[in-house]
């Protein structure tokens, strides 16, 4: 199970894209693409350490999610304020947490998943 910090509504079964270096939504997320560090996550779960950056982040993020380009979920291992904010903005939930997994079935409000 992961833990909650923005909750979303509903299930989804989505394949999992893991990033293993912390990345800056400002730099290396292209809103109009839907890449985070080159990488296709529109409608996928992210999996991550941490964000790092300016407070332009979450404005980026809610770009992509205007434009449908967004992930369906990240989970963090370390989510800080500014992730926080991001996911609220742009209204992906977020998780804290890690994943091995590369498709899961996941309760977007409870965290609790299983594998596709």
């Amino acid at each position: 199970m992961l833990k909650p910090i923005v909750r979303g509504w509903g299930r989804a079964a989505s394949r999992v894209v893991k990033i293993t270096t912390p990345v800056s939504l400002l730099g290396d997320l292209d809103p109009e693409r839907g890449t985070l560090a080159g990488v296709d996550v529109s409608g996928k779960i992210v999996v991550l350490p941490y964000v790092k950056g300016s407070t332009v982040g979450p404005y980026v993020l809610w770009g992509a999610a205007r434009r449908g380009k967004a992930p369906l979920a990240i989970v963090a291992q370390k989510p800080d304020l500014m992730l926080i904010s991001a996911c609220v903005l742009a209204g992906v939930p977020l998780f804290q947490g890690d994943l091995e997994e590369e498709c899961i079935n996941i309760d977007l409000e409870s965290g609790v998943y299983d594998k596709c």
